[in-house]
């Protein structure tokens, strides 16, 4: 089955990456995830902390201020909530967003090594690549509010549908479009449009699943770990940072070769010398 076979491909992407990163010295490039975990964690605490003390003032019950103080609070509330959300619950978002010119440059460097294939450099494409990147993580962010909040979650509760099928249909949602979130940075090499990378990934949507599937469970699995401190929970939440990206986009780059062969890119230059491929 396709789509299976899909799935497969991205998985032992995945296992490739992470010799593929020792090998070729692409840890160095772990220290800019490294900040940017530092920044989500220091701001998310710090707007979580904020939204809850907001939402305490709200439901107090000395309402001293009168009606526009009220107002005021109540926007307060909703945009601390929503700073909050961007910074821990959409963090995966966010991540692709701030780091779109280092995945650019990454899967080119792996493309380079895996087939010899160069771009020259070209500053007005990588902000065409950063731009398109960007773009790609908020139209997948709205798709995935609009599909799981206005239509599933309207669903489970018309059907009376268990929360726990709701919860696991609403992470498979997910994996697909963090999936093709790092797949189209490839896609955007090959010279596709925004509408062909899309009709490429409900072709091959067993590999979407499959790279968002693990580049999620970086966040997931670590955040099922509760403890009684608030830092501590918030650094488990946000630990997927450190490593998800660069394994996610290195084994995105590895499978697309693997499916399309990227050796047959019309758009790139290729290395007059020779160059030692990583399986």
């Amino acid at each position: 089955m396709k789509f299976t076979k899909d799935l497969s491909l991205g998985f032992s992407s995945y296992v490739e990456s992470i010799s593929f990163i020792l090998k070729n010295g692409f840890i160095k490039y772990l220290i800019i995830p490294l900040l940017l975990f530092g920044i989500i964690f220091y701001f998310g605490h710090q707007f979580g902390s904020l939204s809850t003390e907001a939402q305490n003032s709200a439901d107090t019950k000395d309402y001293d201020w009168g009606f526009i103080g009220r107002m005021w609070l109540l926007i307060k509330v909703q945009f601390y909530a929503l700073l909050k959300f961007l910074f821990v619950d959409a963090t995966k978002y966010l991540v692709i967003m701030f780091l779109s010119p280092l995945l650019a440059i990454l899967s080119e460097k792996t493309e380079e090594i895996l087939t010899g294939n160069q771009y020259k450099f070209n500053l007005r494409q990588l902000l065409k690549d950063v731009r398109r990147g960007i773009g790609i993580a908020i139209r997948m962010l709205i798709a995935e509010f609009g599909i799981v909040f206005l239509v599933w979650s309207p669903i489970c509760w018309m059907l009376g549908i268990h929360e726990y099928i709701y919860e696991t249909v609403a992470v498979l949602i997910g994996f697909y479009f963090y999936g093709f979130a790092y797949v189209d940075y490839i896609n955007e090499r090959l010279r596709l449009t925004i509408k062909e990378s899309w009709k490429f990934m409900r072709k091959h949507a067993g590999l979407a699943f499959a790279i968002g599937g693990v580049y999620s469970l970086f966040y997931k699995i670590p955040s099922l770990v509760n403890t009684d401190n608030n830092w501590a929970n918030m650094f488990l939440d946000n630990f997927g940072v450190l490593f998800a990206p660069v394994l996610a986009i290195v084994a995105a780059t590895i499978a697309m070769h693997k499916l399309v062969d990227l050796n047959n890119s019309k758009y790139a230059q290729k290395q007059t010398t020779d160059v030692t491929q990583t399986p």
